[in-house]
């Protein structure tokens, strides 16, 4: 784990450190997994009651043709989905590039960022705990992973994702229900991935509530080892992919952070 911490989150050196790294937000497009691969062309006949398909030199006989075209499909190599392959084009386009695309400025996102360090103060104060805010986390000295944290605890193994939801309607459901979007699960999951973590608070502000002791809520995330398997394996490919991609834009991965 890399912490780079002498610089700050939203400045023009923070986008630099995160252009062509994966990131947390969008972890689950990094960690698509393949399936199979569409149904080939193949010499198709009826004889009675079986299905007949030649493809590849190889004859599929029976009763069942959706089967015999799965089986047929299993012997391919599985591909995945153009979301998986956007996410790459991205990337080596901000290595290409030395560039992140303009973020985009709307009311949901303004209102979190206002809200946000009072959040965490609030946060701090609650648990009785100390917030770090580094700018950038890489997973490790390759650094193609990495997070830009809400927050990790001093003294302990764990990290803070704070949202400061635009409407209470999100803020009921979450103080009520603990509903939380699948998302923001692998958010916290893949953050612990990159840090080795154990726990990765996640944490709902809301300043409108009228009873003060219900403006914050959190719950505490365990590390869960499939979702570490799962990123360990995507992350082979992804690299493999990603490099693929690169050489074939004449630029190799940490271009953009040459002068």
């Amino acid at each position: 784990m890399i912490i780079i911490d002498d610089i700050e989150q939203g400045t023009d050196s923070w986008f630099r450190c995160k252009a062509g790294v994966a990131s947390a937000s969008r972890s689950a497009e990094f960690s698509i997994e393949p399936k199979l691969a569409p149904m080939p062309d193949a010499t198709y006949s009826k004889e009675g009651k079986d299905h007949v398909y030649w493809h590849d030199y190889t004859c599929y006989r029976g009763t069942n043709k959706a089967i015999l075209q799965t089986v047929i499909r299993e012997t391919l190599p599985q591909v995945y989905g153009d979301m998986r392959w956007g996410y790459l084009a991205e990337l080596v386009a901000q290595v290409a590039t030395g560039l992140l695309p303009d973020e985009m400025s709307f009311k949901q996102c303004e209102w979190g960022k206002e809200w946000e360090d009072v959040a965490r103060a609030h946060f701090e104060l609650t648990l009785g705990v100390d917030v770090d805010v580094p700018a950038f986390i890489y997973k490790d000295n390759e650094m193609r992973f990495g997070i830009s944290p809400d927050g990790l605890i001093k003294g302990k193994k764990v990290g803070l994702e704070l949202k400061c939801p635009y409407t209470t309607k999100v803020y009921i459901e979450f103080l009520t229900c603990d509903k939380i979007k699948k998302e923001y699960i692998e958010q916290c999951q893949y953050s612990m991935w990159v840090t080795g973590y154990e726990g990765w608070y996640f944490a709902n502000y809301d300043p409108r509530m009228i009873d003060k002791s219900k403006r914050l809520h959190y719950v505490l995330i365990d590390r869960d080892q499939e979702f570490m398997d799962k990123y360990d394996n995507a992350s082979k490919q992804f690299i493999i992919d990603m490099d693929s991609m690169l050489e074939k834009s004449g630029v190799k991965f940490k271009s953009q952070w040459q002068d």
